[in-house]
């Protein structure tokens, strides 16, 4: 055996270690229209469950948070303001209630 065939095997290796993480470690999601929204929620089941009270429209509501900042600064800001609503027994600021109520309106069937 030469340099080369391990050098190669060691590639293949990688790849198919690499493959498997991509795969199988990440959480994959079906598309919907909102992901450039839920893309900055991390665990999207969780956020769904979270949702399940919230009386939302997910069009009126996309666009609302389409215009307003990211995710992780509007909830920062909201906190930071007072601006909290309680689901379920939690507290949370406004824009992680409307994140998760979006997460619950395109929750796969």
């Amino acid at each position: 055996m030469n340099r080369r065939n391990v050098m190669a095997g060691m590639g293949a290796a990688l790849l198919a270690l690499g493959a498997g993480v991509w795969r199988f470690g990440m959480k994959h999601y079906p598309d919907t229209p909102y992901d450039d929204l839920l893309d900055q929620v991390q665990d999207r089941e969780a956020a769904a469950t979270l949702g399940e009270t919230t009386r939302e429209t997910a069009p009126g509501l996309a666009a609302r948070l389409r215009a307003a900042k990211p995710l992780a600064v509007q909830a920062a800001a909201d906190a930071g303001a007072g601006r909290t609503v309680e689901i379920s027994g939690w507290v949370v600021p406004k824009s992680v209630a409307d994140y998760a109520a979006l997460a619950r309106l395109n929750r796969p069937l």
